[in-house]
């Protein structure tokens, strides 16, 4: 009896372990988020986030879709092969727990240069124009990176511990995660350009 007990446990409780996990991925986001949102404080030094923010916020400024879209999937693509490349590395997981880190930086820097730059009305500009489609970009980011986590970890416990972990199985379920995520990367960064084409021209001009 109680040898069919638990295995009932542990199986009602998988998707709360998983969404546990998942909420653990996405603290580095928050913490990349806040440190980004204090660039002004560096910027004297180190000029590289506001060269970033500035030329992020071009292709906004001309109200253009196709500027907009483009900029928002690239840059999010970017951090997509990151963790694919990794993915199938078995010494990759540092990188990958460090990519939501530079997520949240980019995403606090745009806030912050916004509003030191324009005040309130650069609050508005970002929670109506970016914070939409950063949000979708980031939850797409954070499940590709778990399931990438999971993956290089595979691969170093058979690699070098020598333990049967479905690393094969697990390659396959990341790589069509990888799939599912660009797509909802690209209709975030169809949402910014929208949101560009209607909003930039009263906010960024």
């Amino acid at each position: 009896m109680r040898g069919f007990i638990k295995p009932r446990f542990t199986r009602l409780h998988m998707p709360f372990r998983a969404k546990a996990e998942r909420s653990r991925h996405s603290f580095p986001l928050l913490a990349g988020v806040l440190c980004g949102s204090f660039w002004q404080h560096a910027s004297q030094q180190n000029v590289y986030l506001s060269y970033f923010a500035e030329q992020y916020l071009a292709g906004h400024n001309t109200g253009s879709f196709s500027a907009a879209m483009s900029v928002s999937f690239l840059s999010a693509m970017i951090l997509q092969a990151v963790v694919l490349f990794f993915s199938l590395s078995c010494i990759g997981a540092p990188v990958l727990a460090c990519v939501p880190v530079l997520r949240g930086i980019s995403i606090g820097c745009v806030s912050a240069y916004l509003y030191a730059s324009m005040g309130m009305r650069g609050l508005l500009a970002n929670l109506i124009l970016f914070w939409l489609p950063a949000i979708l970009q980031s939850v797409f980011l954070v499940l590709f990176t778990d399931a990438a986590l999971d993956t290089s970890t595979s691969l170093f416990r058979l690699n070098f511990l020598e333990q049967a972990t479905g690393a094969g199985t697990k390659i396959s379920r990341c790589l069509r995660i990888f799939v599912v995520s660009s797509l909802g990367m690209l209709l975030a960064a169809i949402l910014e350009g929208l949101l560009a084409v209607i909003f930039a021209p009263v906010f960024l001009k």
